[in-house]
């Protein structure tokens, strides 16, 4: 009676030199995407960056009338904190739009107007330096570097200010507009360097005028 053989199933990949390799199967770990900047329009109320508003960089206008609009930052150091008020048709009532960095945690409060546009920003100019609008920018993404004049807009006064990169950098924090009784000044000369981060505020938006190269 013979003995019958029993074979036993191996999977082989190869050979080399008596060694015998195992084809094994890694799972590859699953990439999560992060949520994007969205386009949303909210009527007036109380909300959370991360809950009812994707984070991200947004510009937001009022979808009508005019009203307050502002933010409180999750991280009050380096979070960005906007009060400004928004409106459609009447410059003399507020700024026509506002551009900022939302993240996730900030409180966002709207008040007084139909409700707020937010427009997903898809591109930064960082050749720009002509003008900016009201809001947060950064030197190297939203203007050359250099040495400018900044105005105001014709007829307009607001808050501009720049937080420089460097600790020995200069900080600005002028009135820009024509009322001298109001400590307000026409003017200001600035040296913007990569990295430093400029505020507009109260006004629709600032104009720059180059002064040529830096000097020490």
């Amino acid at each position: 009676m013979k003995k019958s053989n029993i074979a036993a199933t191996v999977a082989i990949s190869g050979m080399l030199a008596g060694a015998i390799f195992i084809t094994t199967s890694i799972s590859s770990p699953q990439i999560v995407a992060q949520a994007k900047a969205v386009q949303k329009q909210l009527i007036p109320g109380t909300y959370t960056v991360g809950k009812d508003l994707n984070a991200g960089r947004y510009t937001v206008t009022a979808t009508g009338g005019s009203g307050n609009f502002s933010t409180e930052p999750k991280h009050s150091l380096t979070g960005e904190s906007v009060n400004e008020i928004l409106q459609q048709d009447d410059p003399d009532m507020g700024v026509s739009q506002v551009t900022a960095d939302f993240a996730k945690g900030d409180k966002v409060e709207i008040s007084g107007m139909a409700g707020a546009n937010f427009a997903p920003v898809t591109n930064r100019n960082k050749s720009n330096a002509s003008s900016l609008s009201t809001g947060y920018w950064v030197v190297g993404k939203d203007i050359k570097a250099g040495n400018y004049t900044v105005t105001p807009a014709d007829g307009q006064s607001g808050n501009f200010m720049v937080d420089p990169k460097s600790l020995t950098g200069s900080d600005v924090n002028e009135v820009l507009g024509g009322d001298t009784d109001m400590h307000q000044v026409p003017k200001v000369n600035v040296s913007l360097h990569k990295g430093d981060k400029i505020t507009v505020s109260g006004m629709n938006s600032v104009n720059f005028v180059n002064r040529g190269k830096f000097y020490n």
